[in-house]
This record gives structure tokens, sequence and C-alpha cells, in this order.
């Protein structure tokens, strides 16, 4: 039997204080009460599905469910919920839709693709949502929010010279392309799995400017130029993720069974030097701070009280995001 790995949003996942069913057949309701949910929309929780029958792609009984926090400390945490059981043909069917899952056994658990709100939810009656359906697995995020990050040993040009990114700390000045010396603000570091999604990417020397050989986040965003660039974006320079950059020559995944991301903020989004290639500095908007733990996310939100969830720390993105497709035509 296999194992499924899954990544739900706080809002998906919610704990009830007590549960009440009534009637048969569709007019069957289930109301849950006292719903809280377990986080917040820019929180993730690891969900890891055992004992999972080949070809099965929904809960189903007989599995055993375990909700861990993401990201997680090294080594892992006991996770926060454990033996789960998916009783999908509880309630005459109504425990479960392709939209939600009531857990009854060891821990009163709703997981639902749907966010989920504070206070009362009632399934039922009707026969929409039909009472044989179960929760598929891809209503769910199967790999975490990517996290723009240089991999430890990475240098950085600074004030002082070429640097590894490890060791940069609050105050030191990173040369910008387009602001001179920046100081760096905030600095963090997190190790993953890098077998699967979180596998980093490999610049061979060369391949976009870089002196050695750069190992960078998949998501991590290259400064790229050409003729895709001003096609696409009307732009001599944009940003590209390393991960449309792959050409299996010179830019490739290493994957690797462990690997530690070293993220650096400065007050404004900008262009970096890493091994001498172009590149970027951390960018807090967008999905980035929900791949944060929540002591990161909220040193990041102390230190820019007014972040914006979509422009981040300051003026925007250094440059524009070049589309996965044109950056596959970009011929590195």
């Amino acid at each position: 039997m296999a194992q499924v790995v899954l990544f739900l949003r706080g809002d998906q996942i919610a704990t009830y204080r007590s549960l009440a069913s009534s009637g048969n057949g569709d007019r069957m309701t289930v109301t849950l009460t006292g719903v809280e949910p377990l986080g917040a929309a820019s929180t993730y929780f690891r969900v890891v599905v055992r004992q999972v029958n080949d070809g099965e792609g929904n809960f189903s009984n007989g599995q055993f469910v375990e909700i861990y926090v993401w990201p997680e400390d090294d080594p892992p945490e006991r996770p926060l919920y454990r033996s789960l059981n998916p009783q999908h043909d509880q309630y005459q069917g109504r425990a479960s839709s392709a939209g939600h899952q009531i857990f009854t056994n060891p821990s009163k658990i709703l997981f639902q693709t749907e966010g989920i709100s504070s206070g009362k939810i009632q399934y039922g009656p009707g026969a929409c949502p039909p009472r044989a359906e179960k929760l598929p697995f891809n209503g769910f995020a199967g790999s975490p929010p990517a996290i723009p990050c240089f991999v430890a040993g990475t240098r950085i040009l600074t004030h002082r010279g070429m640097l590894g990114v490890e060791g940069l700390r609050p105050g030191d000045l990173v040369q910008t392309m387009d602001n001179g010396y920046s100081p760096v603000v905030w600095a963090g570091r997190r190790t993953v799995c890098g077998l699967g999604s979180m596998a980093p990417v490999r610049f061979a020397a060369g391949a976009v400017g870089n002196q050695r050989d750069l190992l960078v986040s998949p998501q991590h965003r290259m400064l790229v130029t050409g003729w895709p660039s001003e096609l696409t974006m009307g732009e001599r320079e944009t940003l590209a993720a390393a991960r449309h950059l792959i050409n299996n020559r010179t830019i490739r995944r290493l994957r690797r069974p462990t690997v530690t991301y070293v993220h650096i903020l400065c007050e404004d989004h900008q262009v970096i030097f890493a091994e001498g290639a172009p590149t970027e500095s951390l960018f807090a908007g967008g999905a980035a701070l929900s791949a944060f733990d929540q002591r990161a996310s909220d040193e990041i939100r102390r230190l820019f009280p007014s972040l914006c969830p979509v422009s981040g720390t300051g003026t925007g993105l250094a440059r524009p995001v070049l589309p996965p497709v044109a950056a596959r035509l970009a011929g590195l």
C-alpha cells in the first residue's frame, strides 16, 4: 500500500465541537457546531494519507490520516492529529462528498476544499451533493508553496566581496543592480526534503553568467534578457523562475536527500548577484509568506507593518515576471 502527501491551507481544515444527524436517504442532514478553522488561508499543513490502495484517488475507509504543521522543524515534530479514519460511508454517505470529509475518530476534524468559516456547517438535505461521493485527493495541493531562495553555500556579492549567503545577517550590504548597496533586513533558512518538488535547480557555471555552479530553489527567479522578454513583456529585462528555465543540459534539477534553503530580504525587491549572476532577493508578496513558519512570517510582518500581500515590502517586483512559456523560449 502507498501513501499520499497533500498540502492543505489552514482554512481547509477545521475542528468541531459536536455533530448531530437526522433523517434518511437524501433527507439525511449532518450538522457540525463549534467549527473552528485550524489556521488562516495563508498558512499550510502537511497531510499524510497512509494505507492507500493502488489506484485509489479518494479519501476512503481503511486509510489513516496524519496532520503536520508546515514548514516543519528539522527533525519534524510529532503530528498534530494522527490515525484519523475517513469513514466515507458514515451517516448514509453524508460524511463525505467531492468537497468535504468529516472525521469522527479519534479526533473531530473536517476537511473541505472551499474555505471554512467559524460557527456551524450543515450538509444536506437534498440530492446535492450526492451521498455516494468521496473526497478526491486532487481537491488539494500535492506540493507545498514555493519558496524563492538560495541553497546554502551560494556566494552573494556584498560590500565585503563574495560571501556565503548562509552567513549574511541583517545590516549586511548586498550589491544591487539598480540601487547600489542595499542592507539585508531579514535572513532565514529552512531544511527540507530535496527529492521531490523542492529539489533545487542547478545552473552550470556560465549558464546565466555565473562564475561557479549555482543552486537555487525551483521558484527562485533569474534575470533574463532577449527577444522572449521584449516580445512578451515589452521589456529588455525580466525575471523567470528557475524551474521554467530547465533545459536538461546546463540547467537541470539536482535531487538530494535534504537541502537547506536560505532567504535574504531587503527593504525593496532587488536584483542582486549570486555567483556573479543577476537574480532576485526575496519577494515577500504573493504566496511567499505562506511558505514560512508562523514565527518567521510574524517577524517579517513586524519589520514591515504595512506589508502588501500583492506588491510585497516596497515598490513591488524589481522586474516583470516572464510567463512560463516565454521563459522556456529564452534559450539559456
